[in-house]
């Protein structure tokens, strides 16, 4: 039986800084996805606790709310997308439900979401998710499903129909309520020069300088600073994907970007995703602060420590 190869190519579109993060990271190829996440899944009903993991997918759903903001928000009989961290207490002992609240050691009163998992009855799953797809107190979640109940006020009940449960979490708080008003365009902080690794920074631009400007499974994009037009804003210019400047030179796209990452404690990228946290796509503006690590006069690169949409 003659076997089929998949190639390891195509996880970076490499352009300019797209190759740096590639060699920084040492990126591996994709895997092959196991049966569990294809389509077929998406329609597997759950029946006891070892049959969810058609439920959990390996892709970061875009644009999920925040707890707070889910609880204010959703209506009963509602879609619903949204993003939390499991308290301390929130794994239940004897059904598949999970708590989620916007800290993982939630004031007293904060908004929570409880989380159920069912079968095809509508009938809570017996048995407990602990330690189970990377569930445990603290650990970020992303939830797809159908609101059951909601007070508008402090609570939401939930009947996840996918979950998202990130390798590593970014920390609490790491996205900042507004930008910093002190934060300097990319393209004239490195047009004036002199950055040296250490330096702290906090730096205005837009997603984009390459065809996938993002790392796949890797905290890690390249922010493009306004000294150059993106396609889009160049007159006539009918191009599919205008965040890849490819009207302009690699050397040019490299001298107005920076490459921003997270990092943990260890210095090692964290293997989450950025793309579709708080709707971050192509283009997105944000404002980041962080610490130069690597500057050789070509190429910047930026340990951040929070960050911020630009509304």
């Amino acid at each position: 039986m003659k076997r089929v190869k998949m190639s390891a190519s195509g996880l970076l579109h490499s352009i300019g800084l797209g190759l740096l993060a590639a060699a920084m990271l040492g990126v591996p190829g994709p895997q092959l996805l196991p049966a569990a996440f294809g389509p077929a899944a998406a329609r597997a009903q759950p029946k006891a606790i070892d049959d969810l993991k058609s439920i959990f997918v390996p892709a970061l759903p875009a644009d999920a709310r925040e707890v707070t903001a889910a609880v204010s928000a959703a209506k009963a009989g509602e879609a619903v997308t949204l993003r939390g961290y499991i308290t301390a207490d929130g794994l239940a002992a004897d059904t598949a439900t999970v708590t989620l609240a916007e800290a993982g050691k939630p004031a007293a009163g904060a908004p929570t979401v409880t989380v159920k998992f069912v079968d095809a009855k509508g009938t809570p799953i017996v048995g407990s998710l602990a330690g189970k797809h990377g569930l445990k107190p603290g650990a970020e979640v992303f939830i797809t499903g159908k609101v059951d109940a909601a007070d508008g006020k402090t609570t939401l009940t939930v009947t996840a129909t996918s979950a998202h449960v990130p390798r590593a979490s970014l920390p609490e708080g790491f996205f900042a309520a507004k930008p910093a008003d002190d934060a300097k365009d990319v393209s004239e902080t490195r047009k004036k020069g002199g950055l040296k690794a250490g330096d702290t920074v906090v730096l205005k631009g837009r997603v984009g300088g390459a065809k996938d400007p993002f790392v796949a499974g890797r905290a890690v994009f390249t922010l493009m600073g306004r000294g150059l037009n993106s396609c889009a804003e160049n007159p006539g210019d009918s191009c599919k994907t205008p965040w890849d400047y490819c009207c302009e030179t690699k050397a040019d796209i490299a001298a107005n970007s920076v490459v921003v990452q997270f990092v943990d404690d260890k210095g090692q990228v964290l293997r989450t995703d950025f793309k579709g946290r708080r709707g971050i796509k192509e283009l997105t503006e944000l404002v980041v602060t962080g610490k130069v690590s690597v500057a050789d006069g070509k190429t910047v690169v930026v340990n951040v420590t929070s960050m911020a949409v630009v509304q």
